[in-house]
């Protein structure tokens, strides 16, 4: 009954902030293969009494009084993305920031002598990419069909891309055991994400014609797309962990998330102006829309976690997994049957849910840790970590929709930390690098400026390029026992 009781508290929740890049799980510097964030691990690294990625491994505090701890953490982070002839050959786009970043607020309670029941809170902000790049070309070179526009025409195009996703979580966690051995250990997260999504571009020539210049038509392809939602959810989270001497096991299972309440703005203009489609026939178009208050869904899956860890003199060995299952296409954002493509026929609402919508689609990943302590001096424990980051996403979307999708990180990610731990009476330190290089050689163009034409409404035939990500980053953590 007692345990029942202080299971209730999971349902009062203190609030922590997180910045997720957009199509990773583990990009978090708090998470299973994280070893200088203390408590990110599934099996175990002798820390106790502090917020644990797997709930159950609160029950290690066992002081045998009323016990509190917290901890503090910040990172220091540079990061470059570069996607190599992002828009046109020798048109990369590229993007840089330098972050000052709240790592972590946390505390735990534990309550009990005999059996104690530990209850964590924390306030974490985990840094996430931000892609904001852009790219333009202003060149005279052959845009548009000779038979009516002889010779090299004047050419401007530009290109404007922002992504940032965001999540605001409110957590709390306990853990208790349920023999010598064996501990258990649940949480509940109510999560608000939210994301910014926009693309800009303008593709324009000034045709070519024996009359005078003021006269000279432009043929034009100009489009902007703004998605904007929030999303609140629920995840639980339940956990195992095993003690057997130097051999420590963990099991973890997080729920899907589910969906409490979701709303969101769609704003879209596209124009075609004087594109040539037949010989003497020219096609105009015009589409806009706002639309605000739509509902909104995000999707997280269920996902399996299992770490072991084996103690072995002064150090310990660290290995885990976590299994991310499918989640098929769905409609982030559903725009409503409103007048979009001018002249509005009535029979245009396919193409305005196509155009229109936000999308969202992942493929099954399995992300890998290995992390390792050795105690150099009894006060100091040094550190060592690698994991893997995949990415999630799927783009098999039929290009004949035209469908936005919501994620711009198409890199698999693969992750190093190095640092230390200094012990005293009260208090532990510590601090360390953080390094993460993705690569992928298949990163989407949205527009490609080399050879626009009017066969591909001048916005070049897209191709897939290189795409890499950096990031340095420098932690400091804090853990205090009070």
């Amino acid at each position: 009954m007692v345990r029942f009781l202080l299971l209730l508290p999971c349902f009062i929740f203190s609030f922590f902030l997180s910045f997720a890049q957009d199509a990773h799980y583990w990009s978090s510097n708090y998470g299973p293969g994280v070893m200088l964030t203390p408590g990110s691990v599934i099996a175990s690294n002798g820390d106790s009494g502090v917020l644990f990625y797997n709930p159950a491994l609160l029950s290690h505090s066992n002081k045998g009084r009323i016990a509190i701890s917290s901890i503090t953490a910040n990172i220091y982070q540079l990061e470059s993305i570069k996607v190599k002839d992002g828009t046109g050959t020798g048109m990369d786009l590229k993007s840089r920031s330098i972050r000052i970043v709240p790592q972590m607020l946390s505390g735990s309670v534990s309550l009990g002598k005999k059996a104690p029941v530990v209850v964590a809170y924390a306030l974490i902000n985990a840094p996430g990419m931000r892609m904001q790049a852009s790219q333009r070309r202003d060149d005279r070179f052959n845009v548009l069909d000779d038979d009516y526009s002889p010779g090299p025409e004047f050419y401007t195009g530009d290109y404007v891309t922002e992504n940032r996703v965001s999540n605001i979580t409110a957590l709390l966690s306990t853990g208790f055991r349920l023999s010598p051995q064996l501990s258990a250990g649940f949480s509940m997260e109510a999560q608000l994400h939210e994301q910014r999504y926009s693309v800009n571009y303008h593709s324009r020539a000034l045709a070519n014609a024996d009359v005078d210049s003021s006269t000279l038509p432009i043929v034009s392809s100009d489009g902007y797309y703004l998605a904007t939602y929030s999303h609140l959810g629920l995840q639980f989270k339940a956990g195992l962990a095993y003690d057997a001497g130097r051999h420590h096991l963990g099991l973890m299972v997080s729920s899907p998330l589910v969906h409490l309440w979701g709303s969101g703005t769609i704003v879209n203009d596209l124009m075609l102006s004087n594109i040539r489609i037949t010989d003497g026939i020219f096609l105009d178009q015009l589409a806009n829309a706002r639309q605000d208050k739509l509902p909104a869904k995000w999707k997280v899956p269920l996902s399996i976690g299992a770490g072991y860890a084996y103690d072995y003199g002064r150090g310990q060995l660290y290995l885990a997994a976590e299994y991310f299952l499918r989640v098929k296409a769905y409609n982030v954002l559903t725009p409503r049957n409103e007048a979009f493509i001018r002249p509005d026929t009535g029979n245009n609402r396919e193409s305005t849910i196509n155009l229109l919508r936000l999308i969202d689609q992942r493929k099954a990943v399995v992300n890998f840790a290995l992390g390792a302590s050795y105690r150099l001096r009894p006060s100091v424990t040094a550190y060592c970590a690698f994991r893997t980051d995949m990415s999630y996403a799927e783009r098999d979307v039929p290009e004949d929709t035209y469908s936005n999708e919501a994620y711009t990180a198409y890199w698999n990610n693969l992750h190093c930390a190095l640092g230390a731990n200094f012990r005293q009476k009260k208090f532990n330190f510590r601090t360390g690098l953080l390094l993460a290089y993705g690569l992928t050689s298949n990163y989407p163009q949205d527009i490609n400026f080399d050879h626009p034409n009017e066969g591909n409404l001048l916005l070049g035939d897209t191709r897939n390029v290189k795409a890499r990500r950096f990031s340095l980053g420098f932690m400091l953590s804090y853990i205090h026992n009070l």
